[in-house]
């Protein structure tokens, strides 16, 4: 499975049109099936899927399987069907929120959709404000993908004893994040030490896929929304979004922002 595809289009430049070829990010139609039954659809760019379905499963509250295995195939369609050898229940339609790059819903609705998410109870630790801006940037580096494509998304994870690591990318924001979750899942890593690197904005659906996942605090280059700065602050969690060399925007339990100079 690629990431990317190249494809014959029309180049438009300085009034002239030339045909030409342009690698686009890859979107494929993936299911995820424990059994018979099919816990997700998702539009998505077909690598990495072990570490999408893995993080998708702890992400979207279904459990933490590490040693699970897991099967990919595609159909005759060309869509991709995963398979987990573990059995997952489904949730209930009406009892899921069903998230959009958009956000939520268009209320508010706070309560509803923080009921069943886990407090974050470990102490957070000091932020070096220069260390993550620096860690940010590396990760566009690596992000080999969007600078093939131009279209895709990247999340990464990042803790005072390793650094960057664990950077996924995706065509679609919550893939990239479910890959970056299912990744650290695979090293055997704990996330309550772990920050959230996003290449984009914050929304509520990934404060909560943080929170699912044991993960405490998230960076972002974009901004955040207001259901998930109430959600930061309700959880306990902290997020910092709009990240330049220096300065930021920041949520979360105010004991945690005294910035720990180098």
């Amino acid at each position: 499975m690629e990431r990317s595809r190249r494809i014959g289009i029309h180049r438009y430049s300085k009034g002239r049109s030339n045909i030409a070829e342009d690698h686009l990010a890859s979107e494929t139609l993936i299911h995820l099936y424990s059994g018979e039954h099919k816990i997700a659809s998702l539009l998505g760019t077909p690598t990495d899927l072990t570490e999408l379905f893995l993080g998708h499963a702890c992400s979207e509250g279904y459990g933490q399987f590490r040693d699970a295995e897991i099967v990919s195939e595609q159909s005759r369609s060309g869509s991709i069907n995963v398979s987990i050898n573990q059995t997952i229940k489904p949730a209930v339609s009406n009892q899921r929120v069903i998230t959009s790059s958009c956000g939520a819903c268009n209320a508010d609705g706070l309560e509803e959709l923080i009921g069943g998410l886990p407090l974050f109870a470990h102490a957070h630790l000091p932020i070096q404000h220069e260390i993550l801006y620096a860690a940010l940037e590396s990760m566009k580096e690596l992000q080999f993908g969007f600078i093939e494509t131009g279209g895709m998304h990247a999340a990464a994870l990042w803790n005072h004893h390793i650094g960057l690591h664990q950077l996924s990318e995706d065509i679609g924001r919550h893939n990239a994040v479910d890959k970056t979750i299912g990744r650290g899942l695979m090293a055997g890593i704990s996330f309550d030490e772990e920050i959230l690197l996003l290449s984009g904005r914050c929304g509520w659906d990934l404060v909560a896929k943080a929170a699912r996942s044991g993960i405490g605090t998230i960076v972002c280059i974009g901004a955040c929304s207001t259901l998930a700065a109430d959600t930061a602050r309700s959880l306990g969690m902290r997020i910092y979004s709009f990240m330049k060399r220096e300065s930021s925007v920041a949520i979360g339990p105010l004991s945690s922002f005294e910035y720990n100079k180098p």
